[in-house]
């Protein structure tokens, strides 16, 4: 059989499959290698394999990308040579490998720096495996550059304890601060003080010259607060315009001393965008351990004492006082109530006549705001409306003013009151509201009261102030045949040069003025000069908190014909003013 076979199977056939079994292995090795060389060479991350000695014997593409070396210059160099610091943590790791043959690091993720060709530093994450080859061990180092990872790590770090635009501690990371602080200072039995800073008027600010600026403004306060800071120091913005100053070891003295330094560098503007904006604060200051022993308490404190800083006038401090809790829970429970005056039908107005002297005929009527809770009782018009005006509150309220007084003045017009022009009070908050003329321009209509017969009352800060969109709504107004009064006039500002500008019909010379002319040369200077003032721009001008016939001689004297107060009349209940100033016309039909 076996002399068969190679009968039937030639000699020459045997030596070919020989030879194709040969190559067939051959090309299995080879093409094991061409994939290994392809993995290698195509691999995102770095690759490089070493020999015992750490030298280098595979370096791929991602690996010359990294560390900017060519293939060439790093075939047969050491690891240690060029990639690492050469005292660093990361030779003596490689050396532990090398020559001490430590192997309980193969394997393992490590971190470390890592050095480029042109010899800067970049954070890099490292792992080494192991594989014998041919009796020797062959090392392969996989490398990642962590650049990226670790600026997303510092933005994900800066977004959790630091405030994005001022670049100071955030609440979060001052909330922690504050509390070491404390722990440390009741350790050691230590005082502390916490500054709360508000910026006054800010919403103008952005209202009036924009969000960017506003931001810009934000920077220089921060700005201003960091440079002020003493020893151990933190200042943090919390939120908005609101910021706070921790002093460690902090007293009743020292922190007086630094509210004072803030308040009178703030003296000076802002240069921003080539323009000078005056800025000022209120601050408001709580002591550990009198003014409360833990951080939510003393923060409220200091916020707390900030408010009334604020509602006194701004631009000073003001150190907590116990009494203040009292006064600020009266406030939260205002703010709360407000909330439902308009439904429950806590909110009516009264009225006031305004009287023209040569002819003492009644020449517009004020309506006025009232409140009377059913929790608090009456609650005064300088409480409720800055709460109203802060919670955004008065938007709301402001509206029901202005429907129920054009309804009224209708309804006394169709029972036969001469028409005359009845005003409301127009809050700097309304003239923020995009829709505000259209919306009293709708209530007029509804009402079918003429808009000659509706007066505006703003306040001197609006009418002076050079906002293009507050003007823009006072001339639609205008146009539309609404009178505008500037109310509480002479007390402000005290600035006559953008008047010319503004659409106004009337000033009113504010009350105080009026009732200091007897005992203040000064007061009657000034309604000398409004008087001087009005002629030559050919305004009207009214006198408010006429009281005695003394003021009323003078006012007279300097040519006023036009006066309000209780010398005439108190303001009045709508029946009250019904029963007392309209003439009922039988013929007059009934709204």
């Amino acid at each position: 059989m076996h002399h068969m076979l190679i009968d039937n199977f030639p000699i020459y056939l045997m030596l070919l499959t020989f030879i194709i079994s040969i190559t067939a292995i051959y090309l299995s090795f080879t093409n094991k290698t061409a994939l290994q060389a392809s993995i290698l060479e195509s691999a995102i991350d770095c690759i490089m394999m070493f020999n015992t000695s750490g030298r280098i014997i595979a370096f791929n593409p991602a690996a010359e990308a990294i560390f900017g070396y060519e293939r060439e210059e790093a075939l047969g160099l050491t690891l240690i040579d060029f990639l690492f610091e050469k005292d660093g943590q990361e030779t003596t790791f490689l050396n532990l490998l090398f020559t001490a043959k430590d192997e309980t690091m193969i394997g393992k993720r490590i971190e470390l720096k890592a050095y480029r060709s042109d010899g800067s530093v970049f954070p890099a994450e490292i792992t080494i495996t192991y594989t014998p080859y041919k009796g020797k061990d062959i090392y392969t180092a996989y490398l990642r550059d962590l650049t990226e990872k670790k600026k997303s790590e510092e933005m994900i770090h800066q977004l959790a304890y630091f405030d994005l635009l001022t670049g100071l501690p955030n609440r979060n990371q001052f909330n922690q601060l504050f509390q070491d602080a404390l722990s440390n200072a009741k350790k050691h039995n230590q005082s502390l003080a916490l500054l709360f800073l508000d910026v006054n008027r800010f919403k103008l600010i952005n209202d009036t010259l924009g969000h960017h600026l506003g931001d810009l403004v934000l920077q220089k306060f921060s700005l201003l607060l960091s440079e002020n800071l003493i020893s151990q120091s933190i200042v943090s913005r919390l939120s908005g315009d609101e910021f706070v100053i921790l002093y460690p070891f902090g007293n009743r003295m020292s922190a007086a001393v630094q509210a004072e330094k803030i308040i009178q560098q703030l003296e000076a503007p802002f240069q921003i965008d080539g323009r000078n904006v005056f800025v000022s604060t209120s601050i408001g200051i709580s002591l550990y351990p009198i003014d409360g022993e833990d951080p939510e308490v003393l923060l409220k404190n200091a916020d707390q004492a900030m408010y009334l800083a604020k509602e006194r006038g701004g631009n000073h401090y003001q150190f907590y006082e116990q009494e203040m809790s009292v006064i600020f829970s009266r406030r939260s429970t205002c703010e709360q109530s407000l909330r439902t005056a308009i439904e429950h039908n806590e909110l009516y107005l009264m009225y006031q006549p305004k009287f023209h002297l040569p002819t003492g005929k009644i020449i517009g009527v004020e309506a006025l705001l009232r409140w009377e809770s059913h929790e608090l009782g009456s609650v005064s018009p300088k409480e409720f409306v800055p709460i109203a005006e802060e919670s955004g509150q008065i938007i709301a309220i402001g509206k029901w003013v202005l429907q129920t007084a054009c309804l009224q003045m209708k309804k006394w017009q169709a029972a036969g009151m001469e028409p005359v022009p009845i005003a409301v009070n127009v809050s700097t908050v309304q003239f923020h509201q995009e829709d505000l003329v259209t919306m009293i321009l709708d209530i007029l209509h509804q009402n079918e009261l003429e808009t000659q017969y509706l007066e505006i009352e703003i306040t001197e800060s609006v009418s002076m102030h050079n906002s293009l969109s507050i003007m823009e709504k006072l001339y639609a107004l205008k146009r539309e045949g609404v009178k505008i009064t500037v109310n509480d006039f002479g007390v402000g500002y005290s600035s006559l040069s953008y008047l010319h500008k503004s659409p106004v019909d009337t000033l009113k010379i504010d009350k105080s003025i009026v009732q200091d002319i007897s005992t203040a040369t000064s007061s009657s200077s000034i309604i000398e000069a409004i008087m001087a003032m009005s002629h030559r721009l050919n305004l009207s001008v009214l006198a408010v908190g006429v009281e005695t016939n003394e003021q009323l001689s003078f006012l007279e004297k300097c040519g006023c014909q036009n006066i309000q107060g209780y010398l005439f009349s108190v303001p009045l209940t709508a029946q009250l003013f019904e029963t007392s100033f309209v003439i009922h016309d039988a013929n007059a039909g009934a709204l």
